[in-house]
């Protein structure tokens, strides 16, 4: 295996296990439940790097869990913020809204 596939490899790996975390629909289930409880009408999935997660297999069984469960939802386009001292860089990825 070259030294650029072992990290793309690496890499891969790295994304899958922090969507199953975010996207696990258990932990979704209680945030749901106590953002419901403290009056909000929508939980957005927090994610703590600039990652397109929504096509990995924990994203979409999210997603069937969603429609299972009668929730509307929407990737919606977040961005990193910028640093004004530092040349512009588009940075953007989707994160997940969950809405009731």
């Amino acid at each position: 295996m070259k030294r650029a596939e072992s990290h793309y490899v690496m890499a891969m790996s790295a994304r899958r296990s922090l969507s199953k975390v975010l996207f696990e629909p258990a932990n979704v289930a209680n945030a749901i439940h106590e953002a419901a409880s403290l009056g909000y009408r929508y939980y957005r999935i927090v994610q703590g790097y600039p990652f397109d997660l929504s096509g990995t297999d924990s994203a979409k069984a999210l997603e069937q869990w969603l429609d299972q469960e009668q929730f509307r939802y929407i990737w919606r386009p977040a961005y990193l913020e910028q640093d004004p001292f530092r040349p512009s860089i588009v940075t953007e990825y989707p994160e997940l809204v969950i809405m009731w």
